[in-house]
């Protein structure tokens, strides 16, 4: 052996380590902005969803709104007909004791016959 071999040696050590050294920098490097791509890529997916997640809320809100609105619609259609309910009963008890009444008189003036009448009752009630 050469008394230059061990320093021939050391130098292809060093150079390897400084390979190494130089691979795990730049290869750490990328690794980092990679990690970055990914974290940038993770974040404007969260803000599509978040984006996504308002408009549904938006959606839901309007729906909302117009279920409030048709209850209201059909709260006003029940009242009328409710009302015209009502009505209809209070006006078939009028008619109602209106007939009694022209049904009372009717037999109150069949009873009714004066003597000198020459009228012959056609009609029976």
């Amino acid at each position: 052996m050469n008394a230059n071999t061990p320093k021939i040696l050391v130098f292809i050590i060093i150079g390897i380590l400084l390979i190494n050294l130089i691979f795990n920098v730049f290869g750490s490097g990328r690794g980092l902005k990679e990690a970055v791509r990914n974290l940038e890529t993770a974040r404007r997916n969260i803000d599509t969803a978040l984006l996504r997640l308002h408009d549904a809320s938006n959606r839901l809100d309007s729906i909302q709104a117009d279920l409030d609105r048709q209850r209201a619609v059909i709260n006003g259609i029940y009242v009328r007909t409710e009302l015209m309910d009502l009505e209809k009963k209070v006006k078939d008890a009028r008619n109602r004791a209106e007939a009694d009444s022209l049904k009372a008189r009717i037999a109150a003036l069949r009873e009714y016959q004066p003597a000198d009448s020459g009228i012959i009752s056609i009609v029976n009630l």
